[in-house]
């Protein structure tokens, strides 16, 4: 999650604030409940209760009560990354995958993100690729994409269990500029507000771009 963006002082305020708001709300719940409509994996050793919850494909662990995250050695998290867990911990309701891709614009309060997330995700993604759809096609693999028939070229990628997302690339030839787009399940509102799938959607191009060679 630390790859990518870069987190301007006062996200990083608001992010703190999220974040202490968002434990304090989930030391109060049951973290058997909580694992089971999240879809992570849930156990109790020595009167602590454990979810582990992968993040990008990474392990994560967050210890009841006290609601803490680590990695699985005990090493701490970057910021965004603690905030994500925690809120996608707290916003899960079980609600299954509609397999229905949507832009950003298509979920609760997207549309005001819209632009701006453009300007940060697809654009440079396809500014940075310039038509090389076996790089895009490379890169895309090499961090664990899952083909997609969409587009010229299109990937899933797993944010969180219950969260994918896509991102699509078209190629304009010779008349048009390429473009791309990140997509995502028309559920994922139900696992993360919308300012957090943007970031996750910005993040995910900023892997990509990274894992060209």
């Amino acid at each position: 999650m630390a790859e990518g963006m870069r987190i301007n002082p006062t996200w990083a305020a608001s992010l703190e604030r999220q974040m202490r708001e968002t434990r304090a709300a989930l030391r109060g719940r049951d973290p058997a409940g909580v694992a089971a409509r999240s879809g992570a994996a849930c156990e109790t050793l020595e009167g602590e209760t454990r979810l582990e919850v992968h993040f990008w494909g990474h392990p994560y662990r967050i210890s009841w009560p006290e609601v803490t995250v680590s990695g699985l050695e005990g090493e701490p998290c970057p910021l965004p990354v603690e905030t994500a867990l925690l809120q996608y911990l707290h916003l899960a309701d079980g609600a299954p995958l509609e397999d229905a891709w949507v832009s950003l614009r298509n979920l609760p309060h997207g549309a005001f993100y819209e632009q701006a997330f453009q300007g940060y995700s697809g654009k440079p993604l396809a500014k940075s690729f310039d038509g090389d759809l076996d790089a895009f096609r490379a890169a895309a693999e090499r961090i664990g994409g899952e083909p997609l028939e969409m587009g010229n070229a299109a990937y899933r990628f797993w944010a969180f269990p219950r969260v994918p997302v896509a991102v699509v690339y078209w190629s304009g030839g010779e008349e048009f500029p390429d473009d791309a787009q990140v997509l995502f399940d028309k559920s994922a509102g139900h696992y993360q507000p919308v300012e957090m799938l943007a970031h996750i959607g910005g993040t995910l191009c900023g892997r990509l771009v990274k894992a060209r060679l």
